[in-house]
């Protein structure tokens, strides 16, 4: 007969040694873990200055972009100021030119004025981008004899009307060409 004995050693020794496996397994895939949690860090944290890095070139190439606009938007003002001033001192020249060289005649008879302001009153405006349409405009009343003094003077204020929209425009202009490369 076989004695018996009992199994109680071997499977205290198998619950130990696979224990002590478990515990080197664990202990092994808590130090690889360590690793990548480490490598995965430094990689959050480069990527964190990195976009600091962006951000902070980013907001000095807005600041230069904002500088620049500025820039041009005084040297626009300064030209437009200029040049209404370099209009102005002509424009003066030439009213006086006007009181001085005018005889006080009739240049445009009743019927030619009529005719103009019709011709004024049938070019139809323009439409709007948006709003209400522009209202027709009407022949103005014939207001009499026009001298040629009223006429150069009505001819100088156009001039000066046209002269300060075309000098916003250019001042406009010259901003957005340096403000959005255009």
């Amino acid at each position: 007969m076989i004695p018996l004995t009992t199994p109680w050693p071997a499977i205290a020794a198998a619950l130990i040694a696979s224990a002590i496996g478990a515990a080197g397994g664990y202990a092994l895939k808590g130090r690889l873990d360590e690793g990548r949690i480490a490598r995965a860090e430094a990689a959050v944290s480069e990527c964190r200055l990195a976009s600091a890095d962006f951000q902070r070139r980013a907001a000095e190439a807005s600041a230069a972009r904002l500088a620049a606009a500025e820039e041009a938007a005084r040297k626009a003002q300064a030209e437009l100021t200029r040049r209404e001033a370099a209009f102005n001192t002509r424009l003066k020249e030439v009213r006086s030119e006007i009181y001085r060289l005018s005889t006080g005649r009739e240049c445009l008879s009743g019927p030619l004025r009529l005719r103009l302001n019709a011709a004024i009153a049938a070019d139809p405006l323009p439409a709007r981008a948006a709003g209400a349409d522009p209202a027709h405009a009407e022949p103005a009343a014939d207001s009499g004899g026009s001298s040629d003094a009223a006429l150069g003077q009505w001819i100088l204020d156009a001039a000066s009307l046209y002269e300060g929209c075309r000098a916003r425009i250019d001042a406009i202009r010259q901003w957005d060409e340096v403000s959005h490369g255009r």
